[in-house]
């Protein structure tokens, strides 16, 4: 009996996690039946064949791609319960994640590479989906078209200029507005079929097939544009940490996957009876004008939901990558205490921000956009597909004679995805390409140069035996306090005791270190350690997983540390490296332009970690 009331109330909890999945997993994915078949159909032509065709490889797309790849295989790689590309990039062997030449490094850029296009992603999503909704204006009255692209950019700025406020609010109405768009697009489909049902055996993969036969070489034109029809794929792995699998999955074969299938092939009835309404087939299911309105209304207010799903998964990207040290340290502002994942990156805001408007005013179009963005999403989806197999034979202990089979057809469809989006490079798919590789190689010189700077620091770092002998020396005051110290390296010397040691000839009477330690777990439930290193030195290791935000402070006034000293009491000693352009070093010119500049913007170690501002003192070190 009591196991039936708690499976009833497991399956309540996850309804409900299914519903508010709604508008953030789904957003993205939900509102693609917007452009991608009109895509499709335009590139793929709109004789019956050609159109029956179409809709089987969208259909088949979705079932083999997100049914298959990720809803059953993909989410299997859950870093303790979180996901995305850096949480499966955590999962790799260290003999990878470390790796700096040879073939182990091109892993690690390549899912650099899929963390940038991301970021990427997110510059285009909002972009082309709000754009796609505004352009239903067209269908209205031809004449409200222009109005398309500033209606498009006021949307825009004022999505990002509110993003400090959090989506707390926003995220009350995310699930019952997706769950009406889903209903309304899944009736409208239903309604065209009625009307057409021929359209329903496009569902058999014979048509596909028989497409691909026909057409070819030709094939993988179409196929740049059936990509888009699984957009957001990733924001179902991505956002795993906030819902977890089974509502995920509850959602997807429950509700959407359904609404979206009807949706495609409703579509696909309606430019077999009207081929000229292949224009523009998603708001013509509306059955009269005044529905018109109505989709319109609603698109455009599903489409800032996925846009705003976007925009906090690339925030949360970028929290990820600060704690695996993958980018500089920047402000990082939690917008809701009861929520973890609900932040805001004021920099990465700005940026994607200007870059989606921008985006809205040089294409103009979400047709011109289309390709750009499908190529996004292929390259994502092929580097997943590559860190897959690692993590399917080293963790999960997959005999190959069963993973290279099925990997293989993934990596196969992605392949396909990737060129066929690639014959777009040189119109527009260049814009996501040059976006990844600026951000990718940016988060690589920024490693790079973190491993420089630890191997030089271990090499000529002052020893603790000289700083023991200065002690007892009568050169040093020794003061009676006690002093912190952040230590990246906790073997060496801290640079700020060495600074202080040789500029003030002065040190405390306790010193104590403080390591911190990204673990792989996106969230730690390690208590921070003590450890006397000798009657004066002590080390406390902080424990902190990648998805979290460090607050020493609070950490070392916990019960496991509050006996060994007073951490209210202390004063707390912090380095400011300047860098000095070397003659000669590991980093070339514009590798060393780049670490210096994001190292001398990067927000203060005593704002990242809240150390009490009244009681730190800051002591620049001059480096090169």
């Amino acid at each position: 009996m009591a196991k039936a009331a708690q499976s009833t109330k497991s399956l309540k909890g996850s309804l409900l996690l299914a519903f508010g999945a709604l508008g953030v997993v789904y957003g993205d994915i939900g509102t693609s039946p917007i452009y991608a078949f009109k895509e499709s159909v335009n590139a793929g032509g709109t004789a019956e064949e050609n159109v029956l065709g179409i809709v089987s490889l969208v259909f088949w797309t979705i079932t083999i791609v997100v049914s298959i790849k990720y809803l059953v295989v993909v989410l299997r790689a859950d870093n303790h319960g979180e996901g995305g590309v850096l949480a499966l990039f955590a999962q790799l062997p260290q003999r990878i994640r470390e790796a700096r030449k040879g073939t182990k490094a091109a892993i690690v850029f390549m899912m650099l590479l899929a963390a940038a296009l991301l970021f990427a992603d997110g510059l285009l999503t909002p972009a082309i989906s709000v754009l796609s909704a505004t352009e239903g204006l067209g269908s209205i009255n031809p004449d409200l078209a222009q109005y398309a692209v500033p209606a498009t950019v006021i949307i825009l700025a004022l999505l990002f200029i509110f993003q400090f406020r959090g989506t707390g609010f926003l995220g009350t109405i995310f699930g019952p507005v997706m769950l009406l768009w889903f209903a309304t697009i899944g009736i409208l489909g239903v309604l065209q079929l009625v009307q057409n049902p021929v359209a329903l055996i496009g569902l058999n993969p014979v048509y596909a097939v028989e497409y691909i036969a026909r057409h070819g070489w030709f094939t993988l034109i179409v196929m740049s544009s059936v990509i888009l029809a699984v957009t957001g794929a990733e924001a179902l792995y991505a956002d795993l940490g906030h819902f977890g699998k089974s509502p995920i999955r509850i959602g997807w074969f429950g509700l959407v996957n359904i609404s979206l299938v009807l949706c495609y092939l409703g579509q696909a009835a309606l430019v077999l009876r009207e081929p000229e309404m292949a224009e523009n087939p998603f708001f013509g299911l509306a059955p009269n004008p005044a529905v018109v309105i109505y989709m319109v209304l609603l698109s455009t207010a599903a489409t800032i939901i996925a846009s705003q799903a976007l925009i906090t998964g690339v925030a949360s990207i970028a929290s990820q990558a600060i704690q695996m040290g993958l980018i500089a340290r920047m402000k990082v502002v939690h917008t809701n205490f009861r929520h973890v994942g609900q932040i805001y990156v004021p920099f990465v805001n700005a940026i994607v921000g200007v870059g989606a408007i921008a985006l809205v005013i040089i294409f103009e179009t979400s047709a011109a956009l289309a390709g750009a963005y499908a190529f996004a999403i292929a390259g994502t989806m092929l580097i997943t597909t590559i860190a897959l197999f690692w993590v399917a034979i080293e963790n999960w202990k997959w005999k190959p004679v069963f993973a290279i089979p099925l990997l293989s057809l993934f990596l196969i469809i992605d392949l396909s995805f990737v060129i066929s989006t690639s014959t777009k490079i040189f119109k527009d798919a260049w814009v996501p390409l040059a976006v990844g590789f600026v951000v990718a190689s940016i988060m690589w010189i920024w490693r790079k140069g973190r491993f420089l700077l630890n191997e030089m620091l271990a090499n000529e770092s002052m020893t603790w035996d000289k700083v023991d002998k200065l002690r007892k020396s009568s050169k040093i005051s020794v003061t009676h306090s006690v002093g912190i110290y952040l230590a990246a390296i906790p073997s060496l010397v801290p640079q700020a005791l060495e600074a202080q040691i040789r500029a003030l000839k002065s040190m405390p009477e306790k010193i104590i270190m403080v390591h911190v330690v990204t673990t792989e777990h996106p969230y730690s439930k390690e208590k921070p350690l003590y450890t006397e290193l000798s009657e004066y030195v002590a080390k406390v290791t902080i424990f902190t997983g990648f998805m979290e935000r460090t607050d020493i402070p609070r950490a070392l006034r916990s019960k496991h540390i509050k006996p060994h000293f007073d951490e209210k009491e202390a004063t707390y000693f912090v380095a400011s490296r300047k860098f000095v352009n070397p003659h000669t070093g590991d980093l070339n010119k514009v590798e060393d332009l780049i670490f210096s500049a994001m190292h001398r913007n990067s927000e203060s170690a005593s704002e990242y970690f809240k150390l009490p501002p009244g009681r730190v003192i800051t002591i620049s070190i001059s480096m090169e």
